[in-house]
């Protein structure tokens, strides 16, 4: 799984349509390509580790394994650990282990993701291989009873190569952690002890502001939207002269989106934003794009909500589309259930055409397989993901950029306050691409604004996700005046316009975007 270097240097279902189709690369094409026989199809690797002894480690131990690292590398990823704390991290929680798969001799598939056909021989050979070779090990030792594939299974991704099952077998582990087949093998359930109840476990970033709106944060502007503050620090209103987002659908990723919004639902369409766009919503968490937790509200708000006649907060790309998937529970990705719906998330908005920016402003400190080949899918299908940088809670106070966004095919975003500093509870660091100004100097609680779960009074809504909607809606509205050119350009457009073009910046990249600006580079290509 690439990331961004750290920290020397830095790089920029409800329903899963199954596309085989990508710049004339068949998926079938690419699979056959390396079908020839070259030995037996399970293959392990030349270092193997042996099963490890005894018990399996405490949590408390584990935990202060995967922190130390944490601290140590500013970095977190499974295949660093060994197998024992691989095994003994299973144990704890739900047990969900998510395998990735590949043919021995497939070599490096990251990029490929989006065209492989993992229904062709190679592929599913290794997928039928490793389940038989899984349930014998699990079986071998049995005198009573027969465990089945029903038993164990969590999810067999139709379009990845990623099989998710409950295993908490160490000889069954390290046969997985020894193969040259499997990309990768984690516990994807696992949370630290240290965090079990804190805001960040269960509901962080679901609550909305009780702070007052100051007049001073907006401006009311025709036929009767209110202008959040920022707005201008980014030169949004004078990006709108030539651009307004038409054509372009914004694929968003939260948790959840407020019932009792209209402005996001049925009235979608209001003011001067009437010009037929579409709103879509699904789900692959849980069982509905509805939930108590609105935060997607609020981001869905900022990058496109309708430009109004009732008073409530204008959205950057007000003419654009909408398709809203809810892929977690909140913004803190800690479930295993979050990882595979996100994951999902990407695959169902990668395959949507109509789809040109992913927004998700949400995340996990932790390295992820899943998360990987989700961005690497959707990534490969031509989509611009933005993805926040990371807002403070608890026990991570500290950390830097969080995943997704530290992942290479993400576009990192965060905040910052009017005087260029960070926002008091964004993070940064030198996977950072893109900042929004969206927090006044003289107080951290008065930020940008949106819509809020009922009602029209605009609420103020913070940290690196608030800034990540809002570039996410620049984006739409740059790529609306040239809808023919590449997400390169695109982003080649935003940053060179943007407020350190000239000598990007160690912990804030190319800092804030400058929408009209972008816009005319687009206008000139």
């Amino acid at each position: 799984m690439p990331t961004k270097p750290y920290p020397a240097m830095r790089s920029i279902y409800p329903i899963l349509v199954l596309a085989f189709v990508l710049s004339g690369c068949r998926r079938e094409e690419l699979s056959d390509a390396s079908s020839a026989d070259q030995g037996p199809v399970l293959q392990e690797r030349s270092d193997l580790q042996p099963v490890p002894d005894g018990d399996p480690l405490s949590q408390d131990v584990v935990d202060e394994l995967v922190i130390r690292t944490l601290e140590d590398r500013n970095d977190f990823h499974w295949e660093w650990m060994d197998v024992r704390t691989l095994w003994s991290a299973a144990q704890y929680n739900d047990h969900s282990l998510a395998i990735g798969y590949q043919p021995a001799n497939a070599g490096n598939v990251e990029d490929a993701l989006h065209a492989i056909n993992i229904r062709s021989t190679p592929w599913k050979a290794v997928h039928d291989a490793l389940l038989d070779r899984i349930l014998t090990e699990l079986n071998a030792s049995r005198t009573t009873g027969t465990i089945t594939l029903e038993d164990i299974l969590v999810e067999d991704d139709p379009v990845l190569p990623i099989l998710t099952l409950r295993i908490t077998d160490k000889r069954v582990i390290t046969m997985l952690r020894n193969l040259r087949n499997v990309r990768y093998v984690e516990p994807i359930d696992y949370w630290p002890a240290i965090a079990q109840g804190e805001e960040g476990r269960s509901t962080s970033g679901c609550s909305s502001s009780t702070t007052a709106v100051n007049a001073a944060d907006i401006t009311t502007i025709t036929p009767n939207a209110r202008l959040p503050w920022n707005f201008n620090n980014h030169n949004i209103p004078g990006a709108w002269a030539n651009a307004t987002g038409s054509g372009i659908t914004v694929g968003m990723i939260d948790a959840g989106l407020s019932s009792a919004q209209p402005l996001i639902g049925s009235d979608f369409n209001n003011g001067d934003s009437n010009v037929g766009r579409t709103i879509t919503t699904g789900y692959t968490y849980s069982n509905s794009a509805y939930s108590t937790c609105t935060h997607g509200t609020s981001m869905s708000g900022q990058a496109v909500g309708p430009r109004n006649n009732s008073g409530a907060a204008t959205g950057v790309a007000y003419r654009s589309s909408l398709s809203f998937i809810r892929g977690c529970q909140d913004v803190v990705l800690n479930l295993s259930s979050e990882l595979t719906g996100v994951k999902n998330a990407l695959i169902a908005h990668g395959d949507n055409n109509a789809v040109r920016v992913i927004s998700m402003s949400i995340g996990t400190p932790f390295s992820s397989g899943l998360l990987s080949d989700g961005v690497n899918y959707a990534h490969g299908k031509g989509k611009m993901i933005m993805a926040a940088a990371g807002t403070s809670f608890g026990w991570t106070s500290w950390w830097g950029v969080i995943y997704p966004a530290a992942l290479t095919k993400c576009v990192a975003v965060t905040g910052v306050k009017e005087n260029g500093s960070k926002c008091g509870s964004c993070h940064d660091g030198s996977q950072v691409d893109l900042t929004i100004c969206m927090e006044r100097n003289a107080s951290s609680s008065r930020n940008s604004l949106s819509l809020p779960p009922s009602g029209t009074t605009p609420t103020y809504i913070g940290g690196s996700s608030s800034a990540t909607s809002t570039a996410a809606g620049i984006a739409s509205l740059v790529w609306s005046v040239r809808p023919n050119a590449t997400r390169e350009q695109i982003l080649q457009c935003l940053t060179s316009t943007a407020q350190f073009a000239a000598a990007p910046s160690s912990s804030k990249g190319y800092g804030n975007i400058n929408a009209a600006a972008a816009v005319n580079c687009a206008l000139a290509l």
